[in-house]
């Protein structure tokens, strides 16, 4: 399954990035899709911050979606989305080159000025200028989630009790169960799975801060472990509480 995760470029705030994060580290998949059709949108109307407006919006969505369905196919993903600046770009890596002709003249029959071009690119150079790894995405997924909760109507200046998913090696569950504990979470002792997943709970405001201290706390009480952090989600039993973001 895809894991689309929006951004703001630290580079150049003016631009919105949405990535298919799945893909990276898919050497297999790269390999095999090595030609970049690159679909670049402009002169549509845009907002004060050089950003698609919401009619454009629906236009466009409209637009990818008959490119997804292109995709499938013709052997390609689209696998980025770049925004800003009155420009609209999308990135899709196709298997061959008449996989690529076929996705280029389906754009083409967009109502936008719009240009396609199709590049061989082996190291998928273009999608790597995108990516996010480690802490950044980290950061990113919980803003994202934070903004589902915002449009949820969640009240985030308000505390709610944060489930953390912390996956740790059989016959490790004790000791690192007691190492949260020591670190100020606690541990739902029941929620052990087959595949050792401890929950541990904070208490706290829902901020991109305080889910990334708690991260770090998580990180350095179960590394000695062996175990890893999985993702948050908000106590079921609490109004409006949300599932967690797996990061599988």
């Amino acid at each position: 399954m895809s894991e689309w995760i929006p951004y703001e470029s630290s580079d150049d705030p003016s631009l919105e990035v949405s990535i298919d994060v799945d893909f990276d580290g898919d050497d297999e998949f790269q390999k095999s899709h090595p030609y970049l059709v690159k679909v670049t949108i402009t002169r549509f109307a845009t907002d004060d911050g050089g950003q698609p407006t919401e009619a454009v919006a629906e236009e466009l969505f409209e637009l990818e979606q008959r490119l997804e369905a292109a995709c499938e196919e013709n052997d390609a993903e689209s696998v980025c989305t770049v925004s800003g600046s009155g420009k609209y770009e999308i990135y899709i890596y196709a298997a061959g080159m008449e996989a690529a002709a076929a996705l280029k003249e389906d754009a083409g029959t967009a109502s936008f000025s719009i240009d396609v071009t199709v590049d061989r690119d082996d190291a998928w150079k273009a999608y790597g200028k995108y990516i996010l790894r480690g802490d950044e995405l980290e950061d990113a997924r919980d803003a994202d989630q934070i903004a589902q909760m915002d449009e949820a109507g969640e009240d985030l200046a308000e505390p709610f009790t944060v489930i953390f998913d912390c996956d740790v090696p059989e016959g490790k569950e004790d000791a690192a169960a007691h190492a949260l504990v020591a670190a100020g979470f606690e541990i739902n002792e029941e929620a052990y799975d087959s595949e050792t997943v401890i929950e541990a709970s904070r208490t706290m405001l829902v901020t991109t801060a305080n889910l990334k201290d708690a991260r770090t706390d998580i990180a350095r009480a179960i590394k000695p472990f062996g175990g890893s952090y999985e993702g948050w989600g908000i106590d079921p039993d609490e109004p409006g509480g949300l599932e967690e973001d797996d990061e599988d």
